[in-house]
């Protein structure tokens, strides 16, 4: 690769002013990422609210916006030469082509769907993120669009944490949740409001740190660090166990990285920022769980798994993974992408009545390497989980070797993601996975441009 003329601190700015397609593409992108997570549709008849549909207008905003935000980036790029030479590059990224395995075994693995609709819904939602992830590589690489993109996300989160903590003193009559907690916000469930904001966490301290290393006033990184302790309050509310894990997990690498960051760059800033930040974190979190008794309820049924994990096999999940081993068994190509819910019935080989029956009918597996696995078997799974690893191995070594802090965190937030996966259904829903891909996206740039700069990474 040939390197470009790229400052990883303050970024590669277009010469002269920002003309109407490069506006376009900037309010583009800042859609993309702020409408999405807020979109819901209330229903409502004679006065009375009915129903609230959270996930599929999320669904229709992100196709809706990826592909404007997709034509204008097509429609300008042929005519921006260092846009063109770096998308050439992406697209013969090795990482780009596996994408590109990943999506033909999984159009491959609807030869065995019972519901072909099904899989098509999967298969569009692979098809957009994989021509976002080209798109947003290529523009990434400039830092201020990149920064653009964080504002745009934390800005939404800003407003969904803002509702849900109103909801614990007042409920709001057109935002009706599912049973449990009452204050999912917009995402209507614990489960999706929790693996939400816990999926962008990291991306705010991200931000922060970008806001600082460019100077900005201190004030911006400060109110960064707060609305973090906030979010991590928020988390705390909303009772899901794999939230808590994951989160916990994360922050204790997220300590482990910037310790050794200090020690490569010697750079005091981190011992100043992120350790206290992750101290009143902590304190923050465990104040809630502490002092909600919900909460507080749902982090001892987590922590009953630590002291007898033999126990996980005959829960719900643990239920669900082994069947989904059944249905690998059974099947070469997994019942097809897609499928799980609808071949569940079929392959309920161990406790078939726990959460079926005629009041209750489990419709996904709640782990989404699980659930990978049923879908597309043995081979599907471990393409997932190479692409996965090669991304976290491209992850770690850029933030193992920048002199920069946000690589770090985005890498920290990468981490958070594959920990959620593993007992909750996180990239099954569709702004879920939209938000997973794109921080892998993320990932990825991070190490494009430290490789680019010639820092010693070397091609993964």
């Amino acid at each position: 690769m040939q390197p470009i003329d790229f400052d990883i601190k303050n970024g590669l700015d277009m010469p002269g002013k920002p003309g109407p397609n490069e506006f376009l593409l900037r309010a583009g992108l800042f859609m993309l990422f702020f409408l999405p997570p807020l979109i819901f549709i209330p229903g409502r008849f004679k006065g009375q609210w009915l129903f609230v549909n959270y996930r599929e207008p999320k669904l229709a905003a992100i196709q809706i916006l990826a592909w404007l935000f997709l034509t204008v980036f097509w429609w300008g790029v042929w005519k921006n030469p260092e846009r063109m030479e770096r998308f050439k590059r992406v697209s013969r990224d090795r990482f780009t082509l596996l994408l590109g395995i990943f999506m033909g075994y999984l159009c491959l693995t609807m030869i065995k769907a019972l519901v072909i609709p099904a899989s098509l819904y999967e298969l569009v939602q692979y098809f957009t993120l994989i021509n976002l992830y080209l798109a947003l590589v290529v523009l990434w690489h400039e830092k201020r669009l990149l920064r653009l993109s964080l504002i745009a996300l934390t800005s939404a989160f800003v407003v969904i944490t803002a509702i849900g903590l109103y909801q614990l003193v007042r409920p709001i009559p057109f935002l009706l949740p599912l049973p449990g907690p009452p204050n999912p916000s917009t995402m209507g469930y614990k489960n999706p409001a929790s693996l939400a904001v816990a999926g962008q966490a990291f991306l705010l301290l991200a931000l922060t740190a970008m806001v600082m290393e460019d100077g900005r006033r201190r004030w911006l990184a400060a109110l960064g660090i707060l609305i973090f302790l906030v979010e991590s309050a928020y988390i705390a509310t909303l009772q899901s166990r794999t939230t808590y894990f994951a989160f916990a997990v994360a922050t204790i690498f997220m300590v482990s990285m910037a310790i050794y960051y200090f020690h490569r760059t010697g750079r005091r800033t981190v011992v100043k920022t992120i350790l206290p930040v992750v101290t009143l974190s902590l304190i923050v979190f465990g104040i809630v769980i502490q002092k909600y008794p919900p909460a507080y309820q749902r982090f001892n049924m987590m922590t009953a798994y630590f002291k007898a994990p033999s126990k996980f096999l005959a829960c719900d999940r643990g239920t669900y993974f082994r069947n989904s081993l059944y249905m690998a068994r059974k099947n070469l190509l997994g019942v097809g992408i897609g499928n799980w819910g609808f071949a569940y019935p079929v392959y309920r080989h161990f406790q078939p009545k726990l959460c079926f029956n005629p009041d209750v009918q489990v419709r996904r597996a709640h782990g989404d390497y699980a659930q990978m696995l049923g879908e597309t078997g043995w081979p599907g799974l471990l393409l997932f989980l190479f692409m996965l690893g090669w991304a976290f191995l491209r992850g770690f070594k850029a933030g193992s070797k920048t002199d920069s802090l946000w690589p770090i965190l985005i890498f920290i937030q990468y981490l958070t993601f594959l920990l959620l996966m593993l007992f909750d259904y996180c990239i099954e829903m569709p702004y879920h996975k939209f938000a997973f891909f794109t921080t892998m996206t993320m990932v990825n740039v991070a190490f494009l441009l430290h490789e680019e700069e010639g820092d010693g990474v070397g091609q993964i």
